[in-house]
């Protein structure tokens, strides 16, 4: 059962997105969702290394610029982060505007900054559901060598924490 914790995030997601050892996130995904113009939820899968803690308030993403989530943010800023890791769920609700369109840099990818409204844990009552976990999160092959991978995430995440 998912409870709010509040607007801030919490330590454990402060640094788990704040952009530093990139390189034990490699495979890992984060889900997002945006509403697309029907109304329809609009889930899309990130990298860490397209989303970087500004602050504790504050997330920039670096998301395709012809994609139908970046649209979706354009047309009404609604982005929910869904961070699944081994017995963890965590949901950041936010408002995102477009920052910087290309982003600096990187001609494929628009910045966006989001200011958390609401952080959600989510977990298993241990009344309804004794021993219940989440063993496994959402993985992916980067399909290229990880030093390569890490090298164009880490060009992304410092792009991201440059002041526009």
């Amino acid at each position: 059962m998912a409870r709010p914790l509040g607007d801030t995030l919490p330590e454990v997601l402060h640094e788990l997105l704040g952009g530093r050892d990139l390189a034990t996130r490699i495979g890992h995904a984060i889900l997002i969702t945006t509403t697309d113009s029907q109304g329809w939820p609009h889930p899309a899968l990130v990298s860490y290394g397209e989303v970087v803690a500004v602050d504790r308030r504050r997330l920039r993403l670096a998301l395709y610029r012809t994609s139908g989530t970046s649209g979706n943010l354009r047309r009404n800023g609604k982005l929910t982060l869904c961070l699944l890791e081994p017995a963890m769920a965590y949901y950041i609700k936010t408002s995102a505007l477009a920052q910087q369109d290309p982003m600096d840099g990187f001609a494929d990818l628009a910045r966006f900054e989001a200011t958390v409204e609401t952080v959600l844990v989510d977990q298993a009552r241990e009344d309804l559901e004794p021993g219940a976990r989440l063993t496994g999160g959402i993985t992916f092959d980067p399909g290229r060598p990880v030093e390569e991978a890490l090298r164009n995430w880490q060009a992304t995440v410092d792009g991201l924490r440059r002041e526009a």
